[in-house]
């Protein structure tokens, strides 16, 4: 991954600084994202060095802190289980943007499971999901759309009748799979992984009969309980993303496997990359 640096601002020296740091924290031994991280930006001089701020890490980790102050300064870092992680600020520094805390194994289990954890698979974990037991839209906060009028449903048949029809002629594309970093659940962006979506996705689109099942997997490097949740999120990320496209989410299936299902054998480390996948299925 690219890493990226802060560049932080002074207006002279020993003047008050515009300092801006964000970027991402995440647990040290998994690289899971984390969010609801507390962060604090605050002079090290209290004597009229300047305006402490603070904020907390959102989805995926990611964070921005911004406020105006003397250097020295420091930032810390801190969660529940995770500990705490403090970085001066000092006058010309580069603040990496990957910051690690090192979650103990109960913690990060326990934080894996909220962040991920999507009961009705609708794409929207369950924290954000105002159904979460309903498979829903993802623009309806996760919850199911009511229904159209049975006039409506009457006057859109024909059309939706007309378009299966033509699509019956396509043969559907054969099972793909996608593949993932380690302990990572956004898939990686590569030529093969969009080109694969893409087909899939507007085969989809023009085939609204078609279902697809998407199937979640991982390697065996964690815990077992760890890979189901990590399989599991690696699907919803690739509903999502046909969700986008336009895919109704109707036609979706998704199944988790975590670490039965390998495709090649965990001993090596080319068979431990080809199972960090979501295999998609059309039905």
């Amino acid at each position: 991954m690219k890493i990226l640096y802060f560049i932080i601002g002074f207006l002279s020296f020993n003047a008050f600084s515009q300092i801006t740091v964000e970027g991402v924290v995440k647990d040290e031994k998994t690289l899971t994202p984390l969010e609801e991280v507390r962060i604090q930006l605050r002079p090290i001089s209290k004597k009229g060095a300047g305006y402490w701020t603070g904020t907390m890490t959102k989805k995926n980790g990611l964070y921005k802190v911004s406020t105006s102050m003397k250097l020295p300064a420091m930032i810390s870092y801190q969660k529940e289980g995770c500990g705490k992680k403090s970085i001066k600020i000092e006058n010309g520094d580069d603040v990496a943007s990957e910051v690690f805390l090192d979650c103990t194994d109960e913690a990060i289990k326990a934080i894996i499971i909220e962040q991920t954890l999507d009961t009705d698979g609708d794409g929207l974990v369950d924290k954000e999901d105002k159904c979460p037991k309903e498979v829903g839209s993802i623009e309806n906060e996760g919850c199911p759309v009511e229904g159209d009028s049975e006039p409506e449903k009457a006057a859109e048949a024909k059309p939706k009748a007309a378009a299966e029809k033509k699509s019956s002629s396509i043969p559907p594309p054969p099972p793909t799979s996608i593949y993932f970093k380690v302990n990572d659940s956004n898939f990686i962006l590569s030529y093969r992984n969009n080109n694969r979506i893409n087909v899939i996705g507007n085969y989809l689109k023009s085939s609204p009969s078609a279902k697809i099942s998407i199937e979640g997997h991982a390697s065996s490097d964690g815990s077992s309980e760890y890979n189901m949740h990590l399989s599991s999120n690696r699907a919803s990320m690739v509903k999502k993303a046909l969700i986008e496209m336009g895919v109704s989410s109707s036609n979706i299936m998704i199944k988790n496997y975590g670490e039965d299902k390998p495709a090649e054998s965990n001993s090596t480390s080319q068979g431990r990359i080809n199972n960090r996948r979501v295999d998609l299925i059309i039905k």
